[in-house]
């Protein structure tokens, strides 16, 4: 979050692509002319790292020639061949350091969250890695997870916890446990690796953990460290974007403690509640305590609205995906924003139990969310001119062959609705219902065209379920 006070749903760090201007609706896009680099104001050879040549600067006076004695010629002659021999050493020599002060530094970035595991891509770190051995051949979809029906517990002395209350460092040792830090790697399109770090809860005996979808959204590797020290790599069951809830799996060598459900909507305003989580990417296990704020608190985070629980429970980065638990032990939210602004304070968060266990078991069943509807295109944004000015438009570049829209098609409504991002797009389109027939509003051939789409189900296609 910025100190606007901004929800920003990711914790690590992206890599931003160029994109072309494009001219729309028949706007001319002319492009600039470049600047003029100023004349160098020395001269000699140097070295351009960027372009990886040696080249010559002009010389901008030239040397006035004088009478030399032929040793003196002979000198200076070896004196300069001296010193191209030691520029020449020297500038192997700065490459050389540069290089693996580069690689030096990238790995200590690659290791700041303190769990980048042995053998992962080579990376040190504080264990050896588990691989996850299953193989893709857990059934997902035979587990479902139970959870507290509570509701005898509405109006209860001890809200949610209910007679089955502890003492808060009862219910700290039992639950602690059960919270892991999560580590992720992206390597962007220059091939610059990127570590970003989580929180997650397990529920399951397995080795089935829940946590954020902002925490794992776009990377391509993921390792869970218990707090024994074990690291693990984990596998990807499913998302659930709009309820920000992602499942992961490991395989795990040991009996793991695994979290209680409570019930969410037994909690009471004021009621004592545990925050547990990794923050910072390097504070696993860290605790925190306060109270229920605000029941069903609307939040919007990315132009989503969610409803969730807020607390004045300490929240950091890195906690995103951990647990706050009841004094009975039972996880009764999963942590995932805190407000952050200047003179502002104890404003954390957290996915009521009773909405994210929906998002959960759909997971386990199908591996995605079923029943969202979806144009059955995959789209980017691209920055066109429209209007006169310079904006970016979801543009398709993947349709199925019997689909009315087509690869190159810039979208610009649905129904009446204006999409200008592919986050607008998703939201527009997921008002409809699977099935719908809906106008689409595209510019293709520079023109205007409305075709009627047939929604369909969306199904992610960066999901390791097998969908067939």
């Amino acid at each position: 979050m910025n100190d606007n006070g901004h929800f920003n749903e990711r914790e690590r760090e992206y890599e931003a692509s160029e994109t072309e201007g494009r001219p729309v609706g028949g706007e001319e896009y002319r492009q600039e002319p470049a600047h003029e680099e100023s004349e160098p104001q020395w001269y000699g050879v140097s070295y351009d790292r960027e372009k990886g040549n040696t080249y010559t600067h002009p010389v901008q006076e030239k040397e006035q020639e004088g009478f030399f004695s032929r040793m003196r010629r002979k000198r200076l002659a070896v004196l300069a061949l001296g010193l191209a021999f030691f520029a020449l050493v020297s500038f192997f020599a700065g490459s050389f350091g540069y290089a693996l002060a580069k690689n030096m530094i990238e790995l200590e970035e690659q290791n700041d969250t303190g769990i980048m595991p042995s053998g992962a891509n080579g990376l040190p770190g504080t264990a050896d890695v588990y691989e996850n051995t299953d193989n893709g051949q857990y059934d997902f979809s035979s587990v479902t997870i139970g959870k507290n029906d509570g509701s005898t517990l509405v109006g209860s002395d001890n809200g949610s916890a209910g007679d089955a209350a502890m003492s808060r460092i009862e219910a700290i040792a039992a639950v602690h446990h059960s919270v892991v830090e999560i580590a992720t790697t992206t390597v962007s399109s220059r091939g610059q690796i990127n570590a970003g770090a989580g929180s997650g809860v397990i529920i399951h005996a397995d080795g089935v953990i829940v946590t954020n979808n902002h925490v794992i959204d776009g990377v391509d590797t993921i390792y869970v460290r218990l707090t024994n020290g074990n690291t693990y790599e984990a596998v990807l069951r499913g998302t659930d974007e709009e309820n920000d809830i992602a499942i992961l799996k490991i395989t795990p060598q040991e009996t793991l403690t695994v979290a209680r459900l409570g019930c969410s909507a037994a909690l009471a305003l004021g009621e004592e509640v545990i925050a547990i989580g990794n923050p910072l990417g390097e504070l696993g296990g860290t605790v925190t305590n306060g109270i229920i704020s605000a029941l069903e608190r609307e939040v919007l985070i990315d132009n989503i609205t969610m409803t969730l629980l807020q607390t004045n429970a300490a929240i950091n980065s890195g906690n995103s995906g951990g647990g706050l638990f009841n004094l009975a032990g039972e996880l009764v939210g999963v942590v995932n924003a805190k407000y952050s602004a200047s003179g502002v304070e104890g404003l954390g968060f957290a996915i009521p139990i009773d909405t994210a266990i929906l998002s959960i078991n759909a997971l386990l069943e199908h591996g995605y969310m079923p029943g969202r509807a979806d144009l059955g295109v995959t789209v980017a944004e691209k920055n066109v001119f429209f209007n006169g000015r310079l904006t970016s438009m979801p543009y398709i570049y993947a349709a199925s062959e019997d689909s009315p829209l087509k690869v190159g098609d810039l979208i610009y409504k649905i129904g009446e609705k204006e999409v200008f991002t592919a986050s607008e797009l998703k939201r527009a389109v997921r008002a409809y219902a699977v099935g719908d027939t809906v106008a689409v509003t595209v510019y293709r051939d520079n023109g205007w065209l409305t075709v009627n789409v047939t929604l369909c189900e969306y199904v992610p296609e960066n999901s390791s379920v097998d969908f067939q």
